[in-house]
């Protein structure tokens, strides 16, 4: 055999040989991030113990309603209906985050249906009841949420719709407002979205190498990339669809943007950069306190102020443009604009 032709034949068994290196590199992170896998219920001892209390009433179900509709791929999606205690137009439908299940958004479901609403706590696809063996991160989910919301409609054709989404489920939200909704929906929280999957994968990949933790050998751009393909084969979608940050620019749908300040899983200035800012989603406001914003949910000053925000949303009434809440050194909480400081003794007015 002439030379040349042996090494042909080993660069080609070398390309062979990188190419599957690569494949196996693909399906081992997809595997690992894009395979759904339920929660682990030890876990739930970690959690704040308002936390604590909003899974146990998700749990004890006293007076929940099973419903199922079917995704557009064809999957079998399922949710709980809390009913308000006195009939009302309004809703709110609470999304969950990665590997969690519609009890993790018990907390905040409490709430509301404390306050008269009526709630809904959807499955994302492929957790809890509901069918799928891949997360979109938003994406696909965003047509699912669109789904319960034609349900609510068809329910309640009066209805006033509040979307309320935490991590993933708050990047499913804002991707759900990139696109046409019924005018029934009046507002949507984001809490603790990503701007891009790319972005947060990336981010996890970076800070999982400083402290140690084995991934792929891979720069993060290239491990993204090959998970981006494997996806795009075995999931059929492309990651860099889900972009709410994308989304957001395309929105008409008042939004309040908030995020701790010291959350490491999603970094906080993910979405405070532009487009962000200048989106016309009625009037971004983003609350940052110095403590992850799921920890202190539904108490204490600054969750005052986020749920005065949030029913004024739905009330329509004007919130300044770009609303920042703090809390100062002294502790005093207060919220700045452009034009003035408005102490905690206003926030009941406010």
């Amino acid at each position: 055999m002439k030379k040349h032709t042996k090494l042909g034949l080993l660069g080609l068994a070398a390309g062979v040989g990188a190419a599957g290196g690569l494949a196996a590199m693909g399906n081992l992170l997809y595997n690992h991030i894009m395979v759904p896998v339920p929660r682990d219920p030890a876990k739930d001892a970690t959690n704040p113990l308002l936390q604590q209390e909003g899974r146990k009433w998700a749990k004890a179900a006293d007076g929940f309603q099973s419903v199922v509709i079917q995704s557009v791929d064809g999957l079998r999606l399922w949710a709980a209906v809390v009913p308000a205690k006195e009939e009302t137009h309004r809703w709110v439908i609470c999304v969950h985050g990665f590997s969690d299940s519609h009890i993790s958004m018990g907390v905040y479901g409490k709430h509301y249906h404390e306050a008269g609403w009526n709630v809904l706590l959807p499955d994302q696809r492929g957790y809890g009841n509901s069918e799928g063996n891949c997360v979109g991160w938003g994406f696909n989910e965003r047509l699912d949420l669109v789904g319960w919301i034609s349900w609510v409609v068809r329910r309640d054709p009066e209805a006033e719709i509040l979307l309320h989404g935490v991590s993933m489920g708050g990047a499913t939200v804002l991707m759900a407002t990139g696109g046409a909704l019924p005018k029934n929906v009046k507002a949507a929280v984001s809490d603790c979205a990503y701007a891009s999957i790319e972005a947060e994968m990336r981010h996890l990949m970076a800070e999982r190498r400083e402290n140690g933790i084995q991934i792929p050998p891979l720069p993060s751009h290239v491990a993204f990339s090959v998970l981006r393909r494997t996806t795009l084969r075995r999931g059929g979608y492309d990651l860099r669809h889900a972009a709410p940050v994308e989304a957001v620019t395309r929105s008409k749908t008042p939004t309040l943007f908030i995020h701790g300040a010291q959350d490491n899983f999603v970094p906080a200035n993910m979405m405070n950069k532009p487009p962000v800012p200048r989106a016309s989603c009625g009037y971004p406001v983003r609350t940052t306190p110095p403590l992850w914003a799921q920890t202190q949910v539904c108490t204490g000053p600054r969750w005052t102020l986020f749920w005065t925000l949030t029913f004024n949303r739905i009330k329509q009434k004007p919130v300044p443009k770009m609303v920042q809440a703090f809390v100062s050194p002294s502790k005093k909480p207060f919220i700045r604009n452009n034009r003035k400081i408005i102490r905690r003794s206003q926030i009941g007015n406010y």
